[in-house]
Formats: C-alpha cells, sequence, structure tokens
C-alpha cells in the first residue's frame, strides 16, 4: 500500500483461491502501482524522455506530487517493464480465454478488484459492464443478486468504475463470445477501521488490520457467483 492510495487491498484474500470453487485464476505478482493492467498501454503522462505520471498504466508519483519511487523512470526503462510484465498478461488472458471458448462454446470473464473507500465512497458493490456492452445483463443480475442476498449494496457501472480496459478489451459477447465484468469490492469493508479513519491510517504507511468476519462473507459470495454464472451464460447462448 502507497501514501495517498490503494493498492488493491487485501485482493488476495478474496479472489486468490477461487479456482478451488472451478475458476481458472489469473493474476499479477505485481502491485498496479507498478503496472496497471487494467489500463491501456499507452495510458501514462510523460515529458522529455522521462515518464511522470500520476494516474494510467504506471504511475510515478502521488496525486499530491510526492515521488513514488526512488529514481525517475524513462520511456526506455517504462517500455522494458510494460514488456516484461503488461505484455505477457495480456497474452496469457487472450490465450486462457482461447481455449475456454474452444473447450465451452463460451466464456466469462470476472475481473477481480478492491477499490478505494475515498473514491469508492458509501459504495460497497460495484458491477462493472460498460453499461451491458461487455456481458449480457443476466449474468450481471445473478452477480448482484447474490451479493445483495449476503447484505451488501450492489450499484452497476457507477462513473469511474463503467469497467475498464480489460473488460473493454475482452467483452466481446457477441462476436467472441466473451463476457466480461468488472467487480469493484469497497477495501473499507474488508479492514476493521473505516471511512476517514482507514484513509487516514493508509496515509502514514500502515498496515491495516483485516475484517476476517466481512472477508470470510465476500468470499462465499464471490464463490456462489463463480458457481452461478455458467449455467447462465449457456442458456444465454442456447436462446
Amino acid at each position: 500500500t502507497f501514501a495517498y492510495g490503494f493498492a488493491d487491498t487485501f485482493v488476495g484474500d478474496l479472489y486468490a483461491d477461487l479456482f478451488t470453487d472451478g475458476a481458472t485464476v489469473l493474476a499479477t505478482p505485481f502491485s498496479r502501482m507498478f503496472v496497471d493492467v487494467n489500463r491501456r498501454r499507452d495510458d501514462f503522462e510523460h515529458s522529455d524522455g522521462e515518464v511522470r505520471s500520476t494516474r494510467g498504466v504506471v504511475r510515478t508519483h502521488t496525486m499530491r506530487d510526492a515521488p513514488i519511487f526512488a529514481r525517475p523512470l524513462s520511456l526506455a526503462d517504462l517500455e522494458e517493464r510494460l514488456r516484461a510484465l503488461y505484455d505477457p498478461y495480456y497474452s496469457a488472458l487472450e490465450r486462457l480465454l482461447a481455449e475456454l471458448c474452444q473447450a465451452y462454446g463460451a466464456a466469462l470473464l470476472l475481473d477481480g478488484h478492491t477499490g478505494s473507500p475515498r473514491r469508492m465512497k458509501d459504495h460497497q458493490v460495484i458491477i462493472g459492464t460498460r453499461h451491458a456492452a461487455t456481458c449480457a445483463p443476466e449474468l450481471a443480475a445473478t452477480a448482484a443478486a447474490i451479493f445483495t442476498r449476503h447484505g451488501f449494496e450492489v450499484h452497476q457501472n457507477v462513473s469511474g468504475y463503467t469497467g475498464g480496459n480489460i473488460v473493454a478489451t475482452y467483452g466481446q459477447p457477441e462476436s467472441r463470445r466473451v463476457h466480461a465484468l468488472q467487480l469493484e469490492i469497497n477495501a473499507s469493508l474488508l479492514t476493521t477501521t473505516t471511512g476517514e479513519e482507514l484513509i487516514a491510517q493508509v496515509k502514514r504507511g500502515e498496515r491495516p488490520e483485516k475484517a476476517e468476519a466481512s472477508i470470510a462473507r465476500i468470499r462465499r459470495c464471490l464463490g456462489e457467483v463463480v458457481a452461478a454464472l455458467p449455467p447462465v451464460l449457456a442458456s444465454v447462448h442456447a436462446s
């Protein structure tokens, strides 16, 4: 976790073992503050051959213009980083989706994240489908209903959370039979401190304490989502 930001807090506790529920899991072993694979490859700011970016595929400075890393990042260094980390991720994802489509006739991509309470505010769970462009509405509705049944407030396609580059790139229900939805879980649900207190704690560089019961409840929701969506996907393409 970096000052003034949240780098998918405790994301591994929610999604890492979904393979035990039958999902194929692809994860990055690096922080999205280093390379954010959910952004376009060319989404960064630079000047005079040096990357100076507060947003996008790589971030070198916080929103308050404080440097994140010890030394500047050149365009050449960034290209090397993207070739080593960004490109292999997309190659692997492309291959996995092709294999799933070959085996089952269609594929569902669930792009899982945890989000900053500063940006998500009071939203607990946000499902993003680019306003139903990347995923059949029945699939998003099924996922939403599961979280709602477990007591979470669910919203869809909230501004800023309609779906990043991953769902935008691969969510092609009609042409490729690949449905993609982005799932954002508010990080405040995963810690014993919430709201402004949590934000202040992260600013101080402290690691928040996990809310184990809440994490377990969300994990149960995700397991149910993984089990419930394949039959819905099959019915979508059977009609």
